[in-house]
């Protein structure tokens, strides 16, 4: 009696084991299929691939994906947040799109030294510390739109074909400590807001067709000014 009831107990303790087994095998099936990132920073990288015109860039794909699991070139995720997208000198072309807005949690954004043109968005994600866009084919204006990234440490658009005057949309920007605006086709007096950058330390203006005085920056703590 005493071996079957061991015996018994032995399967019941097996196919424990084995519904363990499948239920386990079925959560992975359906986190798998689901994906790890926000889907929300999915939308927003899939309208940004759309954009660039579909690059070959590794991991990368035209619709869904899931880029902080899948290794997508350039991309450094936080759990399920896209954290920053690095693609400098990627040999990228097409346009930005309007959609950059869309990312939840991007930190940085350095897209610098490729071939991308078209407008800066006037929509920018206001969670962007780092935004860096130098060596390109931007034309049109510096978006007014600035104003809204309270938390923007460096930024850098130097080397295109950006005109017009500098926005008047610094005055929130005062954890700002580096700005490269040099080699465009900028022109008029800088605006008033300049002011307001108390941590600006580099600031790179020169190779523009600028007019005025330097008055706004006489009580910045510059130590690299061009």
């Amino acid at each position: 009696m005493g071996a079957k009831r061991s015996n018994g107990e032995c399967c019941l303790n097996l196919e424990i084991c084995i519904q363990v087994l499948v239920g386990l095998l079925l959560i992975c099936a359906a986190r798998t299929s689901l994906g790890v990132t926000n889907p929300t920073d999915v939308a927003a990288i899939n309208s940004l691939y759309a954009s660039l015109g579909y690059p070959t860039l590794p991991g990368w794909v035209a619709s869904g994906g899931d880029p902080c699991s899948d290794n997508w070139q350039g991309v450094q995720c936080n759990a399920s947040d896209v954290l920053s997208i690095v693609l400098n000198g990627a040999n990228l072309g097409g346009e930005l799109g309007d959609n950059l807005a869309m990312f939840t949690s991007i930190r940085a954004i350095d897209l610098s030294n490729n071939h991308i043109g078209g407008n800066i968005p006037s929509n920018l994600p206001v969670t962007m510390q780092n935004f860096f866009l130098s060596a390109n084919n931007f034309s049109g204006s510096i978006p007014h739109s600035l104003s809204s990234l309270t938390v923007l440490t460096a930024m850098s658009l130097n080397n295109n074909y950006l005109s017009g005057e500098i926005p008047d949309a610094f005055q929130s920007l005062t954890g700002l400590v580096n700005m490269d605006l040099s080699s465009n086709n900028l022109s008029g007096q800088l605006p008033v807001s300049l002011k307001n950058l108390i941590s600006l330390t580099t600031l790179h203006l020169q190779d523009n067709q600028l007019s005025g005085t330097l008055d706004v920056l006489q009580d910045l703590q510059l130590k690299d000014l061009y």
